[in-house]
């Protein structure tokens, strides 16, 4: 009988891993050429996109654990409550910030993600934060006050976009503090009803029916590919890695966002968000390697 030496298991676990954590990142990348190709009233995103995404979740998560039913005691717990709100509320900025400025500049202000989740921990429970991550997030937080720079400017106008961007990383850095301090709550179930409730939200301020079937389809894949894909496939592997590979990987997704509207529909970054964007990768590739060469 023919036996699978550990090493080798493991080193096939990592690179299934590694393969999860980069098509869960180019799934997240697509959102801005989604956005792109239904220009329809905002709340008609919001409602089907939300739903969409919360049935490719829900499926997601009884695929994973091989049983029909979901543990919604749990999520509908003060905390979880707290995160589903937070995360609808999130859904909606983050759809108003790609409709109302370019892509590439919602994805460097995304990009602060780290270093704003670590600020948070540090004042609401006082985590401990490495100088390096204090260091990163000047720099990051500088990338970031030069791209809304270019939008203030002449030619920008994308102000309001910028800060719902800066809005939605608020909320996930706040999720993401939430989750941690309260381990307890079910995060495929809270991501799923935070869909639903920001469909609930959308339903009186649109019609969304008056969408065409084609916008529908569309608006299916916006919810399905980056919800159900981006947040799905990236769990499944990120449990493959050490935390800051799996954050070096989905860090990928910085230029590739950019990069889909760049090409199908010729959206050019500012100089400004170019600086800005360079800015704030290398704070992140800076602070990851720095945690990868800790580690054996």
């Amino acid at each position: 009988m023919t036996t699978v030496a550990p090493a080798t298991a493991n080193d096939r676990g990592v690179a299934i891993g590694m393969a999860l954590v980069l098509s869960s990142a180019v799934a997240w990348s697509t959102a801005g050429f989604f956005a792109r190709m239904v220009p329809v009233d905002i709340w008609i995103v919001v409602f089907w996109r939300g739903i969409f995404g919360a049935l490719s979740i829900a499926a997601l998560a009884m695929i994973e654990r091989r049983r029909f039913g979901f543990d919604f005691k749990r999520a509908f717990t003060l905390a979880g409550s707290a995160l589903i709100a937070i995360s609808a509320t999130g859904k909606i900025a983050f759809l108003y910030a790609l409709q109302n400025t370019t892509v590439a500049n919602v994805t460097v202000i995304y990009a602060t993600l780290p270093f704003m989740t670590a600020i948070l921990a540090w004042l609401w429970f006082r985590e401990k934060a490495a100088r390096r991550t204090l260091i990163g997030s000047l720099v990051a937080g500088g990338g970031v006050i030069v791209t809304v720079a270019g939008s203030t400017g002449l030619g920008g106008g994308h102000i309001l976009g910028d800060l719902a961007a800066l809005f939605m990383t608020f909320t996930m850095a706040l999720m993401t503090v939430i989750m941690r301090r309260h381990r307890e709550v079910p995060m495929l179930e809270a991501a799923a009803l935070s869909g639903v409730a920001a469909a609930i939200v959308a339903f009186p301020m649109a019609d969304p029916f008056a969408a065409t079937l084609t916008d529908i389809f569309w608006l299916a894949l916006f919810g399905i590919v980056t919800q159900g894909g981006g947040l799905g496939i990236y769990t499944m592997g990120a449990r493959r890695l050490p935390s800051a590979q799996a954050a070096l990987l989905s860090a990928s997704e910085v230029p590739m966002s950019p990069l889909w509207v760049w090409i199908f529909f010729q959206e050019v970054p500012a100089q400004e968000t170019f600086i800005g964007g360079g800015l704030v990768l290398a704070a992140i590739l800076w602070n990851i390697g720095a945690e990868l060469r800790k580690r054996p």
